[in-house]
């Protein structure tokens, strides 16, 4: 089942986007370090959890890292970290 799903995220433009996605989430963090590490010292730990999951999964998915083992591409398939991602925003900042 999660190699049917990997082929639609196994696109070249699906790529792009993810490498240019981490590429500017990892600058956000790297630039912004004192307000990032200021505003996320009162946050839940499992929300920085998701949100450098998610960061993690962009690298890997936009980089073109062939996953082979299932298990692996359950836990770092792309959706599942950019909804983690998304969600862990949304709560720490509302």
């Amino acid at each position: 089942m999660i190699q049917f799903l990997y082929q639609y995220v196994n696109k070249g433009s699906l790529r792009t986007l993810s490498f240019v996605l981490a590429i500017i989430l990892t600058l956000a963090f790297l630039f912004n370090f004192n307000l990032f590490s200021t505003q996320l010292r009162t946050a839940n730990p499992f929300l920085i959890l998701f949100i450098l999951w998610g960061v993690v999964c962009a690298w890997i998915h936009g980089i073109g890292f062939k996953i082979n083992r299932t298990f692996w591409q359950v836990i770092f398939f792309p959706y599942f970290g950019y909804l983690g991602f998304l969600v862990a925003i949304v709560v720490h900042y509302s």
